[in-house]
């Protein structure tokens, strides 16, 4: 072989050398992800219960280090050196979370649960008597925050991030709830007063339009209140209330 030939054959191999090379360090990188917002909260656990240790913007590049059970959450590290967890919602990426090591629990006691029934409204309070902030389907997975005393109510933590309260008897919880910590007390929602109306005893002669006169109010009101459907059928004697 000529030492022209015996020459390229070095260099070919010294090229196929260093594309390995690159390749491998390549691969031993830690997986990338940018940011798909606006401005994005990187918090010191995985929910947004957690304090804000710094914020980025679209376009930050982010090196993903670990992920909580559903992968709602994501640890990160910025080329500062700050690390913290991120809403994954909010970052692109082609690398598969799920792949990521499992570190957070999505939330501070790190117990999560399903929804077992067709539809479970999450609420403002541990009560049916408060607000419902919304709906989530069978098999939704959310994370456990706290319990009331009985345990019959539980708060929790969507991967939306939304928190608000469920009745643990349609959740299937990772562990018993008994180790969350008790939050909630059943108080229900203070209850406006009952309305009062004033009331008016129909004379001989009156007509609604001069009983509406009088109170100063519309007689297709009086007549409503009353389930009046003929404003001229009303007798001496009736009872009105006046709203």
């Amino acid at each position: 072989m000529s030492r022209y030939r015996w020459l390229s054959l070095i260099i070919v191999v010294a090229l196929v050398g260093v594309s390995l090379g690159i390749a491998a360090t390549a691969s031993a990188q830690a997986p990338t992800a940018t940011v798909n917002t606006g401005a994005l909260n990187i918090r010191s656990g995985p929910g947004i219960s957690y304090g804000v240790v710094f914020s980025v913007y679209r376009g930050t590049l982010l090196t993903l280090l670990a992920r909580n059970a559903d992968a709602s959450w994501v640890k990160v590290r910025l080329d500062n050196g700050i690390e913290g967890w991120v809403n994954s919602r909010y970052i692109a990426t082609a690398y598969p979370l799920y792949s990521l090591p499992l570190e957070g629990t999505g939330g501070p006691v790190g117990i999560t649960a399903t929804v077992t029934s067709y539809a479970l409204n999450v609420r403002s309070g541990p009560g049916i008597g408060y607000a419902r902030i919304v709906s989530i389907p069978r098999g939704t997975l959310m994370t456990l925050l706290g319990r009331t005393a009985d345990s019959s109510w539980v708060k929790v933590l969507l991967a939306s991030g939304v928190q608000g309260w469920v009745n643990s008897g349609y959740i299937a919880p990772s562990a018993p709830l008994t180790s969350l910590p008790v939050e909630g007390v059943v108080v229900p929602p203070p209850q406006p007063p009952p309305t009062t109306y004033r009331t008016h005893v129909v004379q001989p002669g009156e007509n609604l339009f001069r009983i509406a006169l009088r109170y100063g109010v519309s007689m297709w009101d009086i007549a409503r209140l009353n389930n009046i459907l003929n404003l001229r059928l009303i007798y001496a004697g009736q009872v009105l209330l006046i709203p």
